[in-house]
């Protein structure tokens, strides 16, 4: 069924507000769950959305600093939406780049934005470079040669300001996000071919057979993977791997890290833009193979997609996943 944007916005604030989510952080959660969904990125969309209403906990405490340098800012985000407090961790980094060149958030129990290139499109937008990385939860990856488990799929996101719009790359360090498991869970799908493992260390085709996903380019994608488990684990004390796997999944706080790196301390910020368009530019101009129509860039396919949905003024949404989000609304 096709259900007015408009709409869709209004229903997920109501559902959150209803939940005791304050009305300014409800309306910074529901955008993100709705550009997931206008983007394309269903199994981050709404699809996602009843589940995070369950497990709604406003037992949240404010969000503290607990260390501050010059360009180095320590937060505990006490179990807050992801969302919420990468908007405010943002504006931090930014203000402190524009001083020092250079600012990094570091953010603990953390409520998981749901995708790391949302943040680092914020930043982007404001003329900054942005990398920002979160936990990707409990163990889900493979490391080369094995199959059981070991680390999260802790995803990537890359933000760069161009002449036009910021070129944005969000991408899951395993070959695939969990939340293909999860579409074909809900709607009876095969898994993708090669994607993911069994128990013993087959491919899995079906969603309840799905053990653990292969790292993303083998053992780089591994290493990448690794990088990210360190930056959100041991660097805030938190455990990492197998060790982590203790208590409640619902309750599950993660751990984030922010980037933010000023141009105009090293060029022009104007040339910096326009150097960047001119070499995407040049990327999609170079010859393709055969059979490949256009060379896309990072983030490319996403934001057409999000254009055509804007343009049209809905989306459609399966039937019974809207009836459960209005219920809880």
């Amino acid at each position: 069924m096709r259900v007015k944007i408009a709409e869709i916005r209004k229903t997920l604030e109501t559902a959150l507000i209803k939940h005791g989510v304050p009305k300014e952080e409800a309306k910074v959660v529901a955008d993100e769950y709705l550009e997931s969904e206008l983007q394309g990125k269903l199994s981050h969309g709404l699809m996602a959305f009843p589940s995070a209403v369950k497990k709604i906990s406003r037992k949240t405490g404010k969000i503290k600093i607990l260390k501050k340098t010059n360009a180095l800012i320590f937060i505990d985000a006490n179990a807050n939406f992801g969302a919420a407090v990468g908007k405010k961790a943002v504006n931090l980094a930014v203000k402190m780049a524009k001083k020092e060149g250079v600012g990094v958030v570091v953010i603990k129990n953390l409520t998981t934005w749901l995708r790391p290139g949302t943040i680092a499109r914020w930043i982007a937008e404001k003329g900054f470079l942005g990398f920002v990385v979160n936990s990707g939860g409990w163990p889900m990856v493979a490391p080369p040669g094995g199959y059981k488990p070991v680390i999260g799929t802790n995803p990537i996101g890359i933000g760069l300001p161009t002449a036009k719009e910021p070129l944005v790359a969000d991408m899951a360090t395993s070959k695939k996000a969990w939340g293909e498991v999860r579409l074909s869970k809900k709607f009876g799908h095969d898994l993708p071919g090669e994607t993911f493992f069994d128990k013993k260390g087959g491919f899995a085709q079906k969603s309840e057979d799905a053990y653990s996903a292969l790292p993303a380019g083998d053992y780089k994608g591994f290493a990448l993977g690794l990088f990210v488990e360190i930056l959100t684990g041991s660097l805030i004390d938190k455990p990492m791997g197998p060790q982590q796997m203790k208590g409640d999944y619902r309750t599950f706080t993660r751990g984030g890290f922010i980037l933010v790196i000023n141009p105009q301390k090293t060029t022009n910020l104007k040339k910096f833009k326009k150097a960047n368009t001119k070499l995407f530019r040049e990327i999609k101009r170079s010859p393709k193979l055969k059979g490949t129509k256009e060379i896309l860039m990072p983030g490319e396919r996403a934001m057409r997609t999000r254009k055509k949905h804007l343009e049209k003024g809905s989306l459609e949404v399966d039937e019974k996943l809207w009836e459960e989000i209005r219920r809880n609304s």
